[in-house]
């Protein structure tokens, strides 16, 4: 009997972890479900731990992990492979022009220097038709503003927050648009995973979080939630 505790004990220590926003992985769950209907071949680019893969998996889908490390992977029967997001990696994954149906890349482009030559990557990976579901912090949210606004810094990239490899790389909508657009993609679908005003839990916050409610009728741009989703098609 304290065997089998143990062992279920091991096993929820070792069980791979999300390090995405909130829903965020629900979320994208959703989408693929709804627009991977057949078993498809499909890459999770910046794979982490392997949380998301597992769900890939689960659905029928033959998986492909990709990260820039094989410190932090816990699943046994996807095959990962190591490479750097931030170099020409696609030559190294396909073999025989076998590419791929979909690619998954959960808040992965914030950490990387540039994100033009990671979204042609992407297009190289897949065939024609295949779509990218992509996510990134939305900097243009109303509380990403108030925080701007106040501290200079935009939310999620923070002076602690931008320590190699985290978040370098601010992604707007219209650089958004533009490297998507340039890589060959067009945007499917957007959606957000959560809108909030609140930028902190403490008075300072509370204020912040009713000032943002007040001003968020007046403010142009993609306010939306915290996180952009992005379903992007290659043309």
């Amino acid at each position: 009997m304290q065997d089998t505790i143990a062992e279920k004990v091991n096993e929820s220590e070792a069980a791979p972890a999300s390090m995405a926003g909130v829903d965020t992985h629900e979320i994208v769950f959703d989408l693929i479900k709804k627009h991977l209907t057949k078993p498809s071949r499909v890459i999770d680019l910046g794979a982490g731990e392997g949380a998301f893969s597992i769900k890939l998996q689960k659905l029928g889908h033959h998986v492909l992990a990709v990260d820039g490390s094989r410190e932090n992977w816990k699943v046994k029967d996807i095959e990962l492979k190591v490479e750097n997001l931030d170099s020409e990696f696609a030559g190294k994954i396909i073999t025989n022009d076998a590419k791929y149906d979909a690619i998954v890349a959960i808040e992965i482009i914030e950490h990387l220097e540039n994100p033009f030559c990671f979204a042609r990557e992407c297009a190289k990976l897949l065939k024609p038709g295949g779509l990218v579901f992509l996510t990134t912090p939305n900097v243009e949210a109303v509380n990403s503003r108030l925080i701007y606004f106040y501290t200079g810094r935009l939310n999620y990239f923070g002076e602690y927050e931008t320590v190699r490899p985290a978040h370098i790389t601010p992604i707007f909508k219209w650089k958004l648009e533009m490297l998507l657009e340039e890589a060959g993609f067009e945007i499917a679908w957007e959606g957000f995973n959560r809108y909030k005003y609140e930028t902190g839990t403490n008075l300072k916050g509370k204020i912040g979080g009713l000032i943002g409610r007040l001003m968020s009728p007046l403010l142009k741009g993609e306010k939306g939630g915290e996180g952009r989703i992005i379903i992007a098609q290659l043309k």
